[in-house]
């Protein structure tokens, strides 16, 4: 599945968070885009992921994905993923990377689980 990912990074209501809203299909053609936004802004403590409008995920996008969150674990960040769909949510538990990330229905329960 090809497609365009439009992506909107914006500061969250609250001082030191970030929202990344992904719209289209996250793989290894459209990665090199979310990973340079990714890497565009730092500092912040809270970065969520909003997934609501990602109809696929391939192994180089959720490579990506695992990327940003060591790079968080790294500085002291915290990362979610919000608004998973099911066929991604599948792929997460078949490799286990679920385990590892923090999966939250919505992004406003993301917030309120990175604040806590």
């Amino acid at each position: 599945m090809e497609g365009t990912l439009i992506i909107t990074d914006a500061a969250g209501p609250n001082p030191d968070e970030r929202i990344i809203k992904l719209v289209g299909p996250l793989t290894i053609t459209t990665m090199f885009d979310f990973r340079d936004t990714f890497r565009s802004k730092t500092g912040a403590k809270s970065v969520i992921i909003d997934m609501t409008e990602v109809p696929y995920l391939d192994s180089a996008g959720m490579g990506s994905i695992v990327n940003a969150h060591v790079s968080c674990s790294n500085t002291g960040a915290r990362l979610a993923l919000a608004g998973v769909g099911d066929r991604i949510q599948t792929l997460l538990k078949v490799t286990r990377v679920d385990s590892v990330l923090a999966l939250y229905p919505t992004v406003e329960e993301a917030r309120q689980g990175l604040a806590q």
